[in-house]
């Protein structure tokens, strides 16, 4: 990952310190007898600076070095190296800010999203090759910091069509238009006419110390491949795939109920008197395809026409908790561990023309459409009303599925004017009209009656709908230098929504080249998040052994008898100001301070009860299981104004020690404190609402890399200290107070890998990700069975070691 340098060079007592981070004060020194020659770190990283980029500026040939806002551009060599398999893993490790729960519960476990600054996954806009990437169909309602996000899900991109990801990590709204408060992270794709390559991973984690059963231990295989080929003369159809299958982990401790039935044995046989029958807590099973295009031709007159396409199918399977035998002991004399299943299909499409017009206006015409469909089922179940009723069950049962659908379509112009100023102004102006879709279906009739299957309630006919809004944005973008040394641009977006509104915000950036190897930047910018749809309309039923807990959407009549009230847009107020420094020859630091004030934030509102409550549940329709103890109702609402203050810091240095090699040293640091700086609902929140908040995100995240380079050799090492992190959570067996915290410690996880060259086209890779095999600490309250031993927002997961080998082809 590379940052910004400065254009010159100067030595300082503070280079010597930043050094010693790196490992020692000896590495700012060359080797007696380094060769004149660049060294592989030193090339990889004047490379990276010179890098042309488009996110957070719309000034045409903008390299990384002069950028006015702070970004992070991370190569496909680098993604590789982290030994990931998918996007989320790789840019945990290797971006300070970004953060990414590895685990959920029910859907959550299955779809993963990413955060920035500590702030929710919303707050994040996607883009592909600088175009909007539809959300996911799903929402995430398990409490901890993905609650009720529907971001765009990264992992439906392959891979191997990676060139590049540059992170804006500022807020864009007045830019790019809503959800981009705590940046935008572009996802920029191969384009070579020619290259291709094909990578094979293989690993799975180690022996859990938490379950004694060694039947699950994530086993991963990911084939990825790709290749270009000419398109005419100037053209380019670059070609991309993937396929992963990955098993289910298992870290699920001692069932409680199967051991002590809270009191007394259950069933005195096995498997119920098995202390280990549940499966909930881990990994889910997944099988995974993918394929992208990214294609350009140019036409006569200087116009190029231009596509980009991906499609990927996904099944996942997710366990949940066991179910003891007497539940149904006609189907399940042992007992049954429900199992939730979604297949799902997703596609994008984007066609466009873009060229320069005689005048010297640059222009670009283009028209994206993404889909994403789930459909959500439960097997090696039992809808126990139903086989009482009519005496029998089916075991497997459709319970719905959700479709999310956008179509964005823009027209972008620019041009710089030469006006005699220190610079051209650089003028870029342009419209976006976008359409969104929601629609959530029934599940078959076995699935809905009465309370439904155990493990997950179809949803019902009252659940089921369909959703839309289009909204029409324009922009415009100014940038010039007042001075040789001063940088400014200046932005303004306003949008009119068909379902609240309308809404206008500005953005101001500047930069200031003190000297030659200092200069200072910042921004100032107001921003909104528009409500998802998902989050206006999605409804469900959670049911647990014990308890429910029933999701209303919040713009209906049942979620009104609770409280509830129509959710308008977030609204924030973005300031950042920072230092851009060359301390030393090829040593350049950045470190920027931020604070992110939303207000109106969505959040949930805790589990309510009560005559409202169980009021809303009828309205709603949803009909419980009699034997549960506890039912309880939950909405989204505008709930809190919170405030987010940090820091973002890096540091690269590259070392030529001549025969001995070369290394590449980083280092970056996220500093983050949340806090909630008012309430709007009148009750207040409840605990386990604003620890999602504030406090399940690590409050620092520092990690320290090594790439080494020596002729056909590599090797890669890199320590990431994660801070304390929290989260507060309902009683397992009220469903609300009284509440319990999990804690987790800081912890150290360090990830080395090995390669060497066998020819000048295959590779082969070793690695171990958290090599000395950190877990989170124990969860105080581990769910009703106490199965939940390892807290699931964990920020480095919770199945310890991974060990992997990789190997790679290029043609």
């Amino acid at each position: 990952m590379q940052q910004i340098e400065c254009k010159r060079h100067a030595p300082t007592v503070l280079a010597l310190a930043i050094a010693a981070v790196f490992g020692s004060p000896a590495a700012l020194a060359e080797a007696p007898d380094a060769p004149a020659t660049e060294s592989k770190a030193e090339a990889s990283q004047a490379a990276a600076l010179e890098k042309v980029i488009v996110t957070g500026t719309r000034k045409a040939g903008t390299r990384l070095r002069d950028s006015a806002a702070p970004i992070s551009v991370v190569s496909a060599a680098e993604l590789a190296e982290t030994g990931a398999s998918n996007l989320f893993d790789a840019m945990t490790a290797l971006v300070p800010s970004y953060n990414s729960q590895s685990v959920g519960g029910d859907i959550g476990n299955m779809i993963r999203s990413v955060q920035l600054r500590g702030l929710s996954p919303n707050h994040v806009l996607v883009l592909v090759n600088g175009k909007r990437r539809h959300n996911t169909a799903s929402i995430a309602a398990d409490n901890g910091p993905n609650q009720y996000t529907s971001p765009a899900d990264l992992d439906l991109i392959p891979v191997s069509a990676v060139d590049h990801i540059e992170i804006l990590q500022d807020g864009a709204a007045a830019q790019y238009g809503s959800d981009a408060i705590a940046g935008v992270v572009n996802i920029i794709l191969k384009s070579s006419p020619s290259e291709g390559g094909l990578s094979l991973l293989i690993g799975q984690h180690g022996d859990s110390k938490v379950n004694p059963h060694r039947e699950h231990q994530g086993l991963t295989r990911d084939l990825s491949i790709n290749k270009g080929f000419a398109l005419g003369k100037d053209g380019y159809l670059h070609l991309s795939a993937q396929v992963r299958d990955h098993d289910f982990t298992n870290q699920t401790g001692a069932d409680l109920v199967t051991t002590r039935g809270f009191g007394t044995p259950l069933v005195p046989r096995s498997p119920s008197s098995e202390p280990f029958p549940s499966r909930i807590s881990g990994d889910p099973k997944s099988r995974f395809a993918n394929a992208g295009v990214n294609a350009g031709l140019r036409l006569g007159g200087g116009a190029e026409v231009y596509a980009i396409a991906t499609a990927a199918h996904r099944d996942s399977e997710s366990w949940q908790n066991w179910r003891t035998p007497e539940k149904a002991p006609a189907m399940y004399p042992m007992g049954f561990s429900p199992l939730e299943t979604v297949k799902e299909d997703d596609y994008a499409l984007t066609v466009g023309v873009k060229g320069v017009a005689a005048s010297g206006w640059r222009w670009d015409l283009s028209s994206t459409y993404g889909r994403d469909y789930m459909e959500i089922g439960t097997e090696h179940s039992v809808n126990r009303p139903l086989l009482r009723d009519t005496g029998s069950s089916p075991s497997v049962f459709y319970c719905g599925s959700y479709t999310f659908s956008q179509w964005t379509n823009n027209a972008d112009f620019g041009k710089s004017f030469d006006l005699g100023w220190s610079a051209p102004l650089s003028v870029a102006l342009g419209m976006e009209w976008r359409r969104e879709s929601y629609s959530l279906g029934a599940g078959d009739p076995a699935s809905r009656y009465d309370f439904g299957p155990d493990g997950f309630l179809g949803y019902a006919l009252s659940d089921a709908g369909t959703h839309g809004r289009r909204n029409l944005a324009a922009y415009v973008d100014l940038g010039t230098r007042l001075s040789p040394q001063w940088q400014i641009n200046v932005a303004a977006r306003a949008e009119k929504f068909s379902d609240f509104g309308n809404t206008v915000n500005g953005k101001l950036t500047s930069r200031y080249e003190v000297s030659p190897t200092f200069a200072v930047r910042g921004t100032v910018s107001n921003g909104f998040r528009a409500p998802t749809l998902q989050e206006e309309f999605y409804s469900a039923t959670n049911v647990g052994p014990t308890y429910a807990d029933v999701l209303l959407p919040t713009n209906s009549a049942a979620a009104a008898l609770a409280g509830a009230k129509a959710l308008e847009p977030e609204k924030s107020t973005n300031i950042s100001v920072g230092i851009v420094a060359t301390l030393a020859p090829r040593l350049n630091v950045t470190a920027d301070f931020y604070q992110i004030a939303i207000r109106d934030r969505i959040i949930g509102s805790g589990v309510l009860q009560g005559a409202g409550p169980n009021a809303a549940i009828v309205a709603h329709g949803a009909v419980l299981d009699p034997s549960i103890s506890g039912a309880t109702v939950s909405y989204l609402t505008n709930g809190a104004d919170t405030r987010s203050r940090g820091v973002d810091a890096t540091a690269t240095y590259s070392s030529n020690y001549g025969a001995l090699g070369a290394v590449k040293w980083s280092a970056g640091l996220n500093l983050n404190r949340n806090t909630i700086t008012a309430i709007h609902r009148p009750a207040g929140l409840s605990p386990a609402a604003a620890s999602a908040i504030i406090e399940a995100t690590p409050k620092a995240k520092l990690i320290l890399g090594a790439n080494y380079f020596n002729g056909d050799w590599t090797a890669n090492l890199r320590a990431t200290r994660y801070g304390a992190t929290q989260l507060t959570v309902v009683d397992p067996d009220t469903g609300g107070a009284p509440y319990h915290t999990n804690r987790i410690a800081p912890a150290t996880i360090v990830d080395i890998e090995a390669g060497y060259a066998v020819s000048s086209a295959f590779t082969l890779s070793a690695g171990v990700k958290n090599l000395f095999n950190r877990y989170p600490d124990k969860a105080v309250a581990q769910g009703y069975s106490h199965a939940f031993v390892l807290p699931s927002f964990s920020p480095f997961g919770i199945n310890g070691a991974f060990y992997y080998v990789r190997g790679g082809y290029q043609f």
